[in-house]
């Protein structure tokens, strides 16, 4: 499943009421030169069941789901603007509207900061205001990012779990892989005995103030990495706050890495200068850290 963001501008209408989505090919300049765009190009790959966020008027308004696969179209006779070229892609969706629409300032510096170089065309300029461009492509952590904070998560778990399946998932693991994402359950209590129950850089033993953090996210992992205790460690909330957003990781020997983004001032008040690595990383725990360092470009 892949994910996009499409601004709506003016079609927003042509999108809730005509159920489509449509770019040129490219566009024409009045000497005569042609134009191609990657955030036109963007529509040409969207497949059936892929997930866009759709933006109007400073709000994420929808999600819509692709009912087929892009394809060839004409352009709209809505579209008016003689430049552009005579042929496109269109989308046909399905929208739902969300019933609590997203400020896009409201996330805009978290964006930014996590996903952003992740997201072709990037979404957000400098003043955290969104690009003029018709549709981007996201990383699907950044998808998972925006459901959270639309809270429709839930409505989309089914549809990122069957992403992550290579075969039927049974009820059995499908309730795990939930309560997986939650860092509950199996996934939790098995992440608890590999890392002894205490925090695997601190330390810290209560069980109120530790989470059973994935390495490689849920949301970009596969079904087996989902439920892989290999893929967890267990880390007193703060830290796995700065983990999960890239603040901080680990190399493969343990030793701590610590972004460019936390000031000296911060470091200490988060203990980083006095708890700099983990000692009992395993082979797994290593595979999955390097792919927490590529996501973040940490090293």
């Amino acid at each position: 499943m892949q994910f996009f963001w499409v601004n709506l501008g003016t079609t927003h209408r042509e999108a809730k009421n005509c159920k489509f989505l449509w770019a040129p090919l490219n566009s024409q300049t009045s000497n005569g030169n042609t134009h191609r765009r990657t955030h036109w190009e963007n529509v040409g790959k969207v497949k059936a069941g892929d997930l866009i966020f759709c933006y109007h008027n400073n709000y994420v308004r929808a999600i819509a789901r692709a009912e087929r696969d892009a394809y060839r179209s004409e352009r709209p006779s809505t579209r008016a603007f003689n430049e552009w070229n005579h042929e496109g892609f269109r989308v046909d969706i399905t929208l739902e509207t969300l019933n609590r629409p997203l400020l896009s300032k409201s996330i805009s510096a978290a964006y930014q900061t996590q996903f952003d170089s992740r997201t072709t065309p990037t979404l957000f300029n400098s003043t955290g205001g969104v690009n003029q461009i018709y549709m981007a492509q996201l990383p699907a952590d950044a998808a998972y990012f925006l459901m959270e904070q639309a809270e429709v998560i839930t409505k989309y778990e089914d549809l990122l779990i069957n992403a992550g399946a290579v075969s039927r998932v049974n009820e059995t693991t499908r309730e795990a892989l939930i309560r997986a994402r939650l860092g509950q359950g199996t996934f939790r209590a098995e992440v608890m005995k590999r890392w002894e129950g205490k925090c695997a850089l601190t330390g810290v033993r209560n069980p109120n103030l530790l989470v059973a953090s994935h390495i490689h996210a849920w949301s970009l992992a596969n079904n087996h990495a989902r439920l892989d205790a290999d893929n967890g460690l267990l880390l007193a909330t703060h830290i796995d706050r700065l983990f999960d957003c890239g603040l901080i990781s680990f190399h493969e020997c343990g030793q701590l890495i610590i972004s460019d983004s936390l000031t000296a001032e911060e470091q200490k008040v988060f203990g980083l200068t006095t708890f700099t690595s983990i000692d009992t990383l395993n082979a797994g725990n290593r595979l999955y850290l390097a792919k927490h360092r590529e996501r973040f470009k940490l090293s």
